[in-house]
């Protein structure tokens, strides 16, 4: 595991972080950053499965499907408030990407899957958005968790692809749990100044505006933001070729479960002893 602190070094153009055949070819899959100025075009028909996301700003996306031109402008202004776009292409598909007035910012994921798919523009309402630990933990993990298109709904894609809102002083990828597969987690901070703080096994590592974080495969992983400031990151996980990622893929520590209950006792609403005698202790 690792954190990438790019985010003072996000330019203009293609940011590459994450490559199957770099330093951190154990996340199986690349991950980039793409800021296009006004107007600019850019296209791209790489031999990879690959997913475009809209963070912020105005694009056009063009592609063809079936033989017929497809295209389509998605304008986004908030990564908290809105929820995204997503061209979602296979292998050798071409799309083309034109930036509105005000510039976009895209981030790519990509892995090697050479499976063929028809194209798929993912639109706000088109996927699930839940809020995962509501009614537990006196709400101090409740957060939005975004997933556009997982092995459910893209059966023939080689990755999983998400957003986590993060409130202000709570906790996400919580209780801790582990899966198979890696995952990569690229963070936005509101206000730009936050911070928080990602667990990946027994390492802490103090989480800033455009830093990525990589977490091996059977790792805990929790997460949590400074009190004042909401966290946004994307989560991205690569399917292994026997063991696809599914929700039933979490599995969580067995000596943090009994927080999972809405009527598990929690101090000081409960004394000490009663929490102590929930849990058999």
């Amino acid at each position: 595991m690792a954190i990438i602190q790019s985010g003072a070094r996000l330019s203009a153009g293609m940011n590459h972080i994450i490559a199957e055949d770099g330093p951190y070819q154990d996340m199986l899959m690349d991950f980039a950053i793409l800021r296009l100025s006004p107007g600019e075009v850019w296209t791209n028909s790489d031999p990879r499965e690959r997913a475009f996301l809209l963070m912020t700003g105005t694009v056009t996306f063009a592609w063809s499907e079936g033989g017929a031109a497809r295209s389509s402008q998605c304008t986004r202004r908030s990564l908290l408030d809105e929820d995204p776009s997503a061209l979602h292409l296979c292998a050798g598909a071409e799309a083309t990407l034109t930036a509105g007035p005000e510039g976009v910012e895209i981030a790519l994921q990509s892995v090697g899957n050479t499976k063929a798919f028809a194209p798929r523009l993912w639109q706000p309402g088109e996927y699930r958005s839940d809020r995962f630990g509501e009614g537990t933990l006196q709400d101090t993990s409740t957060r939005t968790v975004r997933t556009i298109f997982d092995a459910a709904t893209a059966p023939e894609s080689g990755m999983v692809l998400g957003e986590v809102i993060n409130y202000p002083g709570k906790w996400s990828s919580y209780p801790p749990h582990v899966h198979a597969q890696p995952e990569v987690y690229h963070y936005r901070f509101f206000p730009t100044q936050g911070f928080g703080f990602s667990q990946v096994g027994d390492e802490v590592y103090r989480v800033t505006n455009g830093d990525t974080v990589t977490i091996d495969s059977n790792v805990p992983h929790p997460q949590t933001a400074a009190p004042g400031y909401a966290m946004y990151y994307i989560w991205m996980i690569p399917h292994l070729p026997q063991d696809r990622f599914g929700p039933d893929s979490r599995i969580f520590q067995e000596e943090h479960t009994w927080v999972m209950n809405g009527d598990a006792p929690i101090w000081p609403d409960a004394s000490l002893e009663e929490v102590m005698d929930h849990q058999g202790s």
